[in-house]
């Protein structure tokens, strides 16, 4: 997506966002933005803060923490900090050659608001945005959704630069301005990802035939193991002797002697 889509998709949030704020808002409250309905899936809110309270005391705002000392330029009373999750939009608006996104892309922008009281009396507020100028700390972004212990934090300022840096703690990036961000992992090149394939497979391949040639070892076995116990049964129960010609084991019937009778001996 070209940054003039992008910028575009900026001032949507910007106008769905001072439409959805009350005409007196409440300060540090997060108000959720109302969006058109082709925009389903990404999240918006918006919070109404005194500059003088950023300068001072910095601000905790869900997944951003703003620190303290920062200078809006042009110089503004009241300004409006915009927050957005693209979700799964994120691969649409934003891509990185030999990455993949790990978490969805969060944004945030500031506008300074100016109001001005007409001749009727009622004000009249008109927005502004701002350059943020960050004197000591940076703005910390933290990814509560990340399903990884590790990757590399991607930023996409609003001044159309791309930074890729390390995490500053576990799934939390240090950014420098205003923009888009979230985590990402480096995608091997193709031919890596056959060559793992191919490896996969292999091992895969021999672990299986191990895995037949033990089975059939141990249904071997059983059998073997089986047929010894029929035969232990069986001498058990037989009645014939056993007589071994070699190796081999042949049945044979007991030996009965016949008394002989003398024919001589006999007498009518």
């Amino acid at each position: 997506m070209d940054n003039h889509h992008r910028d575009s998709l900026d001032d949507i949030f910007q106008d769905c966002a001072k439409k959805s704020i009350p005409k007196h808002p409440h300060v540090g409250t997060l108000y959720k933005v109302s969006l058109p309905s082709n925009f389903t899936g990404m999240e918006v809110s918006v919070v109404h803060l005194q500059s003088s309270s950023v300068w001072s005391q910095g601000a905790n705002l869900g997944y951003f923490h703003v620190p303290s000392r920062i200078i809006p330029e042009p110089n503004v009373t009241w300004l409006d900090i915009v927050f957005s999750n693209l979700g799964n939009w994120s691969s649409y608006y934003y891509n990185m050659p030999d990455y993949t996104f790990v978490t969805p892309i969060l944004g945030f922008s500031a506008y300074g608001v100016t109001q001005t009281k007409g001749q009727n009396g009622d004000f009249t507020s008109t927005t502004t945005k701002l350059k943020l100028a960050l004197v000591k700390h940076p703005i910390m972004v933290h990814f509560p959704s990340l399903w990884l212990p590790q990757g590399e934090c991607v930023n996409f300022y609003l001044n159309g630069s791309t930074a890729i840096t390390n995490m500053s703690l576990y799934h939390t990036c240090d950014v420098w301005g205003q923009g888009y961000f979230a985590i990402v992992v480096r995608v091997p090149p193709s031919h890596h990802i056959w060559r793992w394939w191919f490896f996969g497979f292999g091992t895969g391949s021999i672990g299986f035939m191990l895995c037949g040639f033990v089975l059939f070892k141990v249904i071997r076995y059983i059998e073997k193991r089986k047929i010894q116990m029929m035969e232990l049964q069986s001498e058990k129960t037989e009645v014939l002797d056993i007589k071994y010609v070699g190796h081999s084991r042949m049945p044979s019937a007991f030996g009965i002697r016949t008394q002989p009778v003398l024919e001589d001996d006999y007498c009518p």
